[in-house]
């Protein structure tokens, strides 16, 4: 944020030398006088206060911006409001209107956008003509826009046909325009619609990039079809979107047929989806809920899924399907690559974590843990007979489910290798060993099997498939170089899991755990300790703050002498603890790194 601040504060200083700022209420009495009177590349500077307005960019490229693009105060987002509900056009009911062949030179900066019902339009769509009422906080339409640092609330589009753009609608048409959404705050706004709704946050239909935004406690009504928080779709011609860095949290979809929680792409979008956090999403399905983090249907190019944390989404209905990702109907595209996700705490009747129907994607170096499917697939399901999941250097584990709790297939193919199967699953490389996480973002325990057991390139029926050359965090991958790629999003910097080594002798009366040497260390050390009797063992080390920052053994061991070497260069210089936990016997001592 403090980034985007500087660059945009930048560029308002340097157009400000070859065009004027227009500042109200000094200058003009509102915001839309300020708007038509302002010539090419000139700002529009708003004062704080309650405008109750609707504005309208006229194809203008103007900056319309509160004080926060001079100096960086977001509480000038919050002081800055612009408030549609005095609007006495029933038919005209959104606040901020780009409908004159905008493109991203028309920016909207440092708002709160509120009170909006949305604009009656039609959208020609899969061969129809629907009627809808959409866009309503801002209504973008055969246009496009740059929409940054806003906060936009509390807009309600009331009960009509159909449905779109709770917070922001975007349709570029044929216009050519793209449109930025960044940096935005995009929260509880609702949509209700009699047939479809789509979109409770944003619903766009065109090329450009949704990044950075805060997408959160949206809600979506309709009678028949639900679609959630951001919706994309498109007709004959192929859009390009990037939708990165966002965080898409706890929206809630209400409807006969509920899907895509998070992100719906529909029809004729080619998508980067990297690097968001899709949490916490409700599925209301009468009938029908599926997708309760993202959902892919009708594909017709290669779509990317990359570095995305997908947990806690919930759906249900009667048949209800994938709580993470639903991929539908899209076996006529190029594979679907989903690569580097955490999947984990989503809930389904089927196919907790991934359900791939009738569809072709590629699932290579995900981390696919702790999914609930009712019925089946807790981890992965696969079904329709022109499905093919490929699953490549993939961790499923602690998945539960009826039937198949890491993988069901009943339909189609879904070849499996050098992955982590709890459980077992027939493969090459596959292996059915505890990953031993070492944290809640899932990278893994120095000791953990997965470390070095992914392959970098396999070939399956004359395709090659290839492990991707970075991992959830962007980090490299493999790492070390010359080194086998992990099984999982997270690759480890050890190209090998370090063991614990026995030490031969006689076996110990006593469990003890030993002052680690050499100690203070940089960054290698030796940990020793004895078991007297064997069973379930711990090894972790803590901060002073009594954080655990590694874990180097869980693991069930025999009575004997025992130790480990630790490196410790990913840790800053300080005391730190370890602990040893053996059944009855606990003993922590004391370490320093001194770097």
């Amino acid at each position: 944020m403090k980034g985007l601040i500087t660059i945009l504060s930048a560029l308002l200083f340097i157009a400000s030398l070859q065009a004027g700022i227009i500042r109200i209420p000094a200058d003009q009495p509102n915001i839309q006088a300020g708007i038509d009177a302002a010539l090419e590349g000139d700002t529009v500077l708003v004062d704080e206060g309650l405008w109750y307005d609707q504005i309208f960019f006229r194809g203008k490229a103007v900056t319309v911006a509160s004080h926060f693009i001079m100096d960086g105060d977001t509480n000038h987002i919050g002081n800055t409001i612009i408030d549609g509900s005095l609007n006495t056009d029933p038919d005209s009911g959104s606040v901020v209107y780009f409908i004159a062949g905008e493109d991203t030179n028309s920016v909207l900066c440092g708002f709160t956008i509120t009170g909006g019902s949305g604009t009656i339009t039609e959208y020609s769509w899969h061969g129809g003509v629907f009627p809808g009422r959409t866009g309503g906080g801002v209504f973008t339409y055969n246009s496009g826009a740059r929409i940054s640092n806003n906060i936009i609330r509390n807009n309600n589009i009331p009960i009509y046909t159909n449905t779109y753009g709770g917070g922001i609608n975007v349709y570029t048409g044929n216009s050519g325009a793209h449109a930025r959404i960044d940096g935005n705050k995009i929260i509880t706004n609702i949509i209700n619609g009699q047939g479809q709704s789509q979109g409770s946050g944003i619903f766009f239909h065109g090329d450009g990039t949704i990044a950075n935004n805060d997408i959160s406690l949206n809600t979506t009504y309709a009678n028949n079809e639900a679609f959630g928080a951001v919706g994309f779709w498109a007709d004959s011609t192929l859009r390009h979107v990037l939708v990165k860095d966002n965080h898409i949290t706890g929206n809630v979809v209400n409807g006969d047929y509920a899907t895509a929680g998070g992100i719906q792409i529909e029809v004729g979008i080619k998508a980067v989806i990297i690097g968001n956090t899709i949490s916490d999403n409700i599925l209301n399905g009468i009938a029908f809920g599926e997708g309760g983090g993202i959902r892919l249907v009708w594909m017709t190019d290669m779509d990317t899924i990359d570095s995305n944390i997908i947990t806690g989404n919930k759906v249900y209905g009667s048949s209800s399907y994938a709580g993470g990702i639903m991929i539908r109907d899209s076996e006529n595209t190029s594979n679907t690559l989903i690569t580097n996700n955490i999947i984990s705490g989503n809930s389904a009747k089927d196919g907790g974590g991934i359900r791939c129907l009738g569809s072709k994607a590629q699932m290579i170096n995900n981390t696919i843990v702790n999914n609930i499917a009712g019925v089946g697939g807790g981890g992965l399901l696969v079904n329709g007979p022109l499905s093919e999941a490929i699953v490549i250097n993939t961790i499923l584990w602690g998945n539960s489910a009826l039937s198949g709790s890491q993988i069901s297939i009943t339909g189609g193919l879904a070849p499996v290798a050098s992955s982590d199967v709890e459980g077992g699953w027939p493969g090459d490389g596959n292996i059915n060993a505890d990953p031993f996480f070492a944290d809640s973002l899932f990278n893994l325990a120095d000791s953990s099997l997965c470390i070095g057991r992914g392959i970098d390139s396999l070939q399956i029926d004359n395709v090659w498939y290839y492990a991707p050359d970075h991992d959830f965090d962007g980090d490299p991958r493999p790492n070390p170089p010359g080194s086998m790629p992990d099984i999982g999003a997270q690759e480890s910097p050890l190209g090998t899991p370090v063991a614990i080594e026995p030490i031969s002798g006689l076996l110990p009366k006593t469990s003890a755990l030993h002052q680690n040497y050499p100690n203070p260390f940089n960054p290698s050390t030796t940990i020793e300790f004895a078991l007297a009797k064997g069973g379930w063992v711990t090894l972790k080390i803590y901060n002073v703050l009594g954080e655990e920052v590694a874990e180097l053994v869980a693991e069930s061991l025999s009575a004997g002498s025992y130790k480990y070497d630790w490196n410790a260069a990913g840790l800053a210089s300080g005391m730190y603890f370890y602990r040893l936990e053996a059944g009855r016997y606990k003993q922590t001592r004391k370490l320093v790194l001194l770097k």
